[in-house]
């Protein structure tokens, strides 16, 4: 079996402690070692969020010094992880592999003009006000304050093939970190563009294009709910895609941030009619297992 697991990055609270992410990652490993092929995806938005505060950088720029340091010590980690669950089984020490992965983007999309992706950390009114500026939006959300920059939609994920090719080769592989690096082609040519590009919807895609068995997305939460934060709020279980698409239309979901997991989750749905799941990182098992999550099927 062919899973893609998305871990969002706000989940990833033990990037530093290396000894805690091992464990939040052992039901990844299990996955892997039981003979199934995986492949890693991971949000950055927490951290490129603080990087662009301190860096004037093209965020495309910024995504990629990400990917290449989440991903490093998700690697390290995972390595941990699997070494500790493989038993008698031994695996080489490049089993697992990092792909610095771009994925292209509309240059002409609306998100330029309205941008809507939060990134960064949360701020107070008072600190918001004196941020924002005309280079910097800022927006009010659940909990707080953030910074949004455009994110287009992904159109397409150049190095899908070369992680087709690891994963045949029998390589766990961690890719598309922070929704890829966003760039846009003219010709042969190939543009980094100053965006950042959703990670669930970037994961949805490259789960379709690689013919993923299963999709999950681990976060901090449960699972998405109806009425998040009211009264009356309840964990979604088992559902089939239209019931989900009938919450989603009735706006149970927030923009930003449980919105584009639950439309990410239905595109994969819808397009290969295999099933989609969304959990907590800290019970990722109960995930796999289609258990204490909100799991969505045809």
């Amino acid at each position: 079996m062919r899973y893609v697991v998305a871990l969002g990055g706000n989940a990833l609270q033990n990037i530093d402690r290396q000894l805690e992410l091992k464990r939040e990652l052992l039901p990844i490993a299990q996955l892997y070692v039981s003979g199934n092929e995986v492949v890693i995806t991971h949000g950055n938005g927490p951290q490129v969020g603080e990087l662009a505060n301190l860096e004037a950088k093209n965020l495309a720029v910024l995504t990629a010094q990400t990917q290449a340091e989440i991903g490093t010590k998700l690697q390290t980690a995972m390595t941990a992880a699997i070494d500790a669950c493989s038993g008698s089984r031994t695996y080489k020490r490049d089993a697992t592999a990092v792909v610095l992965s771009r994925a292209v983007i509309d240059p002409g999309s609306g998100e330029f003009r309205n941008p809507t992706k939060p990134i960064g950390r949360f701020y107070g009114a008072s600190e918001a006000a004196r941020i924002k500026s005309s280079h910097i939006v800022i927006k009010k959300l659940h909990g707080g304050y953030r910074r949004v920059v455009p994110s287009p939609p992904p159109k397409d994920i150049i190095e899908a093939g070369t992680i087709k090719e690891l994963l045949s080769d029998g390589h766990l592989v961690i890719a598309c970190g922070g929704g890829g690096i966003a760039v846009s082609t003219n010709g042969n040519a190939i543009i980094l563009m100053d965006a950042v590009i959703d990670k669930d919807r970037t994961s949805s895609l490259l789960a379709r294009k690689i013919d993923a068995d299963a999709f999950f997305i681990l976060t901090n939460v449960k699972g998405a709910y109806v009425n998040y934060g009211k009264r009356g709020q309840s964990l979604i279980k088992r559902t089939s895609l239209s019931q989900m698409e009938r919450y989603l239309d009735q706006g149970h979901f927030e923009q930003g941030s449980m919105y584009p997991k639950v439309e990410a989750c239905l595109d994969f749905v819808r397009a290969t009619g295999n099933t989609a799941v969304i959990g907590n990182i800290t019970n990722a098992g109960e995930a796999f297992a289609f258990g204490a999550a909100t799991v969505i099927g045809p």
